[in-house]
């Protein structure tokens, strides 16, 4: 398997916008389970979707959260040119995550995450859109690339 991975400097650019279409079904995910469930429960288990959501450990699902999965998205470690693992996720996912942390505090906190998330998320896109590699401050902390499952199938 690993030999059908695109080496860093060999892949192409993702579509941002299925990037940022897949990020949204997640955060649609972590809003949906902080308000579904009760508080604090929702808000933390939204969190830590927000962090591992990349690295789930099931053969399945291996470097892609569930967004990725629809969008046929995989996030790929540079070094070890193979999927995301949890460190992987945390690491690469720590500026939403600490974004996502503040809807844990009722009503200030989800004021603070509007006021810090939409102008984090805006600098990612932008990163995404004019960084010739396609990265994200995300990638770079974790030393991920996110590659298109779907371009490699065909």
């Amino acid at each position: 398997m690993l030999a059908v991975l695109p080496s860093i400097e060999h892949s192409h650019k993702v579509n941002v916008v299925h990037r940022v279409a897949a990020k949204l079904v997640d955060l649609f995910l972590v809003i949906f389970v902080a308000l579904l469930l009760p508080y604090p429960l929702g808000p933390l288990l939204g969190f830590a979707y927000s962090l591992v959501a990349d690295g789930i450990p099931h053969d399945k699902w291996k470097g892609q959260s569930i967004g990725k999965k629809l969008f046929g998205l995989q996030v790929i470690n540079q070094v070890r040119q193979e999927p995301a693992d949890l460190r992987d996720s945390i690491m690469r996912n720590a500026p939403v995550g600490v974004v996502t942390f503040f809807a844990i505090i009722p009503l200030w906190g989800w004021v603070i995450l509007t006021l810090i998330g939409i102008p984090l998320m805006a600098l990612e896109i932008y990163l995404m859109v004019k960084v010739d590699t396609g990265h994200r401050l995300g990638d770079v902390m974790g030393q991920t690339d996110v590659v298109s499952i779907r371009s490699r199938q065909q």
